[in-house]
């Protein structure tokens, strides 16, 4: 470390909120030096090799007859066999998902120049397993909205109409599933961002239990509530894909409860699922169609005949309460800004946790911070200006209180869950909305959040949910949620086959695009 003089030393004192006394200056420059010597050492190290076989063509951006919903960043070609569970089948990833070789750029051109030297764990999988990657998904800038209009690569467009948003942040990843080259979309859930462009788009959309599926290698919003989980238009997918992603994976800490898995086992429940639902109950949130919320009418009744079909499935199918449900929303937020900004300017890693760090994307992290950060979207720098005044006004007492809350929202759940086999709600509290042209961002970043009431409480709780297409409203989806136990997403989606293979899911069929 060169440059280590009594200047520099009294400069990052007053960077760090360190007061020095007269002289400490010239004493800390020869102790920081001594430090710095060891840091040289270290440099030395060799550094861990990065794993990126097989055939791999970072493509090229989409041409428009190619990608009418402007679902894809970049059309790519990866892969590593010919046989396996995914053996021909072709696999999009949203683009905060490592794939060595290919530009990551979460949606934003602050991070347009990124290549990452490793695959996601996940992808390491699904090569493992015969898929072919074959996109890098559009999204909301660093997946910081619900609206799909935030990213630095244009509106994500809703098949069901393209006057529509697919919601987010994970837009680009429901919305490919309606193209005829992609089978399964990977993307990312910290707030409801895999199950709410699910709703919006008429497929199915899994948080998986926290810690089912590795999240290295996957850009992070904070590590006790990141998840990343498929989508699939059918639930033998959703669950094949499931099958293949899930299992512990030693470089992740998030996964201390994860139970030893067979194999297939998820495809194995959903061919097991019986023919009636006699014997399983059911619970209908009622704080998940609360007017607080912004629930409209419409939603409501859409998912009360959803309820009503499962009774007619067999089920037995009750109301129950989770008066906790309602805070989800605000206690992510709590969540959210401390974390977002401690991990943002830790390099995207951020510390004290033990398991496989990414090297390259605090470099070039923090290059395109210095250089771009005015290029950040609005939605981020909100977060971060937030996080920023928190920490100065309780330094971390707030984030602290709301890890603490954590136990008292799941065991809300949890009461529930012990009387019901699931619970039953809207995925979104709106129905699809509108590409708006406008300037008024201030408008644009609230219609972004304005969603979010019904799924954030289960990515702080880590409770599996999942979205299943439900209904229409004036021809557009609204999806349904079903909220399980802890490790009991095969329940889940027995729950989604007993009912598709009953009516079948309404797929909204492509329009004139």
């Amino acid at each position: 470390m060169d440059g280590i003089d009594a200047v520099t030393v009294a400069k990052h004192a007053a960077q760090a909120g360190v007061e020095l006394r007269p002289g400490e200056d010239a004493v800390l420059a020869e102790l920081v030096a001594d430090v710095g010597s060891m840091i040289d050492l270290f440099d030395q190290l060799p550094a861990a090799e990065p794993v990126a076989s097989g055939v791999r063509d970072p493509g090229r951006a989409p041409s428009r007859d190619e990608d009418p919903l402007n679902a894809v960043i970049r059309r790519i070609s990866v892969r590593r066999r010919s046989g396996g569970r995914l053996a021909g089948r072709r696999v999009g990833v949203k683009d905060t998902i490592a794939v060595a070789g290919v530009p990551m750029t979460a949606g934003s051109i602050v991070l347009a120049d990124f290549v990452p030297e490793r695959d996601a764990t996940v992808v390491e999988r699904l090569l493992d397993e015969g898929a072919e990657l074959v996109a890098k998904l559009n999204m909301d800038g660093f997946a910081w909205s619900g609206g799909a209009d935030t990213g630095d690569y244009g509106k994500i467009l809703n098949p069901a109409d393209l006057a529509y948003s697919t919601c987010g942040s994970s837009g680009g990843t429901a919305a490919a599933l309606a193209y005829e080259w992609v089978d399964l979309t990977l993307g990312t859930d910290q707030a409801g961002s895999n199950r709410l462009p699910a709703s919006w788009c008429g497929v199915l959309g899994m948080k998986p239990t926290f810690g089912l599926v590795p999240y290295t290698g996957v850009m992070s919003v904070d590590p006790t509530i990141d998840h990343v989980g498929p989508m699939a238009t059918n639930v033998s997918d959703l669950a094949l894909l499931l099958d293949v992603i899930a299992g512990r994976d030693a470089d992740d800490p998030r996964q201390a409860r994860t139970p030893d898995l067979a194999p297939d086992a998820f495809c194995a429940a959903v061919e097991d699922t019986p023919a009636t639902l006699a014997g399983v109950r059911i619970g209908v949130l009622q704080e998940g169609f609360s007017s607080i919320l912004g629930v409209p009418q419409e939603v409501t009744t859409a998912i009360k005949e959803v309820a009503q079909h499962f009774r007619k499935l067999g089920a037995d199918v009750v109301e129950v309460s989770v008066p906790e449900h309602p805070v989800g929303g605000p206690l992510a937020f709590a969540f959210y800004c401390e974390s977002q900004l401690n991990v943002l300017t830790s390099g995207g890693n951020g510390y004290g946790w033990s398991g496989r760090y990414a090297t390259d994307l605090p470099v070039a992290l923090g290059k395109a911070l210095a250089a771009a950060s005015v290029d950040l979207p609005i939605t981020l720098k909100t977060v971060l200006v937030a996080g920023m005044m928190l920490r100065e006004r309780a330094n971390g007492a707030y984030y602290a209180r709301a890890q603490n809350l954590r136990p008292w929202l799941r065991a809300g759940y949890d009461r529930a869950l012990r009387t019901v086999d699931a619970l039953l709600l809207p995925t979104s509290t709106v129905p699809p909305q509108p590409h708006v042209d406008e300037t008024d961002v201030v408008a644009r970043t609230r219609r972004g959040w304005s969603m979010l009431g019904n799924t954030p409480g289960t990515d702080i709780t880590g409770h599996p949910a999942v979205s299943i297409p439900a209904a229409q409203i004036d021809g557009l989806p609204v999806g349904a949620m079903l909220i399980g136990r802890h490790f009991d997403d095969a329940g889940l989606l027995r729950l989604a086959r007993a009912y598709e293979r009953d009516i079948g899911w309404q797929l909204c069929p492509p329009q004139s695009w």
